[in-house]
């Protein structure tokens, strides 16, 4: 589904699935499962370190792709084709052009301070 990060290549299998799309792909399950399972359980998700800036912070290379919030059908529906064309979307920043871990945590943080309002 994705090319592996051209930043972190280790020499491994071509044909197994990249860490993005083990982790985007577990994110959806997780979501899917939460809607039958506990449905006023809230769910978010944040990307570090890709090409696309898309956060209240305008922090680099960090994305919200999905605000806290309970997740419905077309909240995955939508997460869906965002995977799709995840590499058009949000792609892999440089290898030294990524923010700090922080800023990603601090951006997390933003993120549960405005669903308490």
């Amino acid at each position: 589904m994705f090319q592996p990060n051209p930043n972190n290549t280790d020499g491994s299998d071509a044909n197994s699935p990249s860490s993005i799309d083990c982790v985007l792909k577990a994110a959806l399950s997780f979501m899917k499962t939460k809607i039958i399972t506990s449905d006023n359980d809230k769910i978010g998700i944040v990307l570090y370190g890709c090409n696309n800036t898309d956060n209240s912070l305008n922090f680099k290379n960090i994305s919200v792709v999905r605000k806290l919030d309970v997740p419905d059908a077309a909240t995955i529906k939508d997460f869906q084709s965002k995977l799709d064309s995840f590499e058009t979307n949000y792609g892999f920043a440089a290898k030294g052009a990524q923010s700090a871990l922080f800023e990603a945590l601090w951006i997390c943080h933003q993120e549960f301070k405005s669903v308490e309002k």
